[in-house]
């Protein structure tokens, strides 16, 4: 192999190399950024969630009921199942 053709084979190197960079911090950037809408659309669900909960109750309708109708709103947005916990306290 000569001179030329080595230096040739280093450069095609060099730009794989730069261009798996490139592409590795574009990837990173795409996932943060969408990290950062989930999370955002993860807080959004609970206020309203915590909305239905607390709107249903100054409408008179049980705590158990409102419970499960801001479960629900939450279920439904997020599009999976969240368990209900329950309240040692109140009846404790």
């Amino acid at each position: 192999m000569g001179d030329s053709e080595q230096s040739e084979n280093g450069q095609n190197s060099e730009a794989a190399g730069t261009f798996e960079d490139l592409i590795s911090g574009i990837e990173t950037q795409m996932n943060a950024a969408r990290l950062e809408k989930q999370g955002a659309f993860a807080v959004t669900a609970a206020r309203i969630s915590g909305t239905v909960l607390v709107e249903a109750m100054a409408a008179g309708v049980p705590h158990e009921l409102a419970k499960e109708m801001a479960a629900d709103t939450w279920n439904s947005l997020m599009g999976f199942q969240s368990p209900i916990v329950e309240d040692t306290e109140a009846q404790g």
